[in-house]
C-alpha cells in the first residue's frame, strides 16, 4: 500500500463534492512499521518502547519538495528525518506512516503510508535516519 488511508480519503472526498473543509495540517507525524499499517492505520506493527517515538515534521516547502504532476504523483521529504536513538530492538522496518498526531492510534488520526525503498533493521543503538528524498508518498490517478 502506498497512498492515503480511507478515513483520510473520506475527508478528501467531502470537501470536494460536499463542501466539507479539509484539516490544516501544519505538522506531520511520521511513523515507522514492520509491515504495513494499511489502509486504516493499524499500529500493531509500529514499535513500541526501546526509545521509539514519532517524529514531528513541519508541513512546508522546506521539509517536503513539491509533489510531481505524473501517474502516480509522488512527493518526498526535502531534509532528513531523524528518529530517536533505538535503545532496543524495534525490528526490521518496512514502511513509514504518517499522521496528525504524535500518539494517537485512532484511524482519524492516520494520514496515509508507504513501502520504504529498502528496509531497515534497528537494534539498540541504532539511529533510524532517512536522507532527503528517502520517503516517498503517492497516489494514482484514474
Amino acid at each position: 500500500m502506498s497512498g492515503f488511508g480511507n478515513t483520510f480519503m473520506s475527508v478528501v472526498n467531502n470537501a470536494v463534492f460536499r463542501g466539507g473543509s479539509l484539516p490544516t495540517l501544519t505538522t506531520l507525524y511520521i511513523s515507522l512499521h514492520t509491515a504495513s499499517p494499511g489502509a486504516d492505520g493499524q499500529t500493531a506493527n509500529e514499535p513500541v518502547g526501546n526509545g521509539y517515538a514519532r517524529v514531528a515534521v513541519t508541513s512546508n516547502g522546506t521539509n517536503w519538495n513539491a509533489g510531481t504532476v505524473a501517474d502516480p504523483s509522488v512527493i518526498n521529504n526535502a531534509t532528513a528525518i531523524t528518529f530517536p536513538t533505538a535503545s532496543g530492538s524495534w525490528g526490521t522496518i518496512t514502511h513509514f506512516g504518517i499522521w496528525n498526531n504524535s500518539t494517537a492510534t485512532a484511524t482519524t488520526n492516520f494520514i496515509g503510508a508507504a513501502p520504504l525503498t529498502a528496509s531497515q533493521a534497528i537494534a539498540s543503538g541504532n539511529t533510524a535516519s532517512f536522507a532527503a528524498s528517502a520517503l516517498q508518498h503517492s497516489f494514482d490517478s484514474v
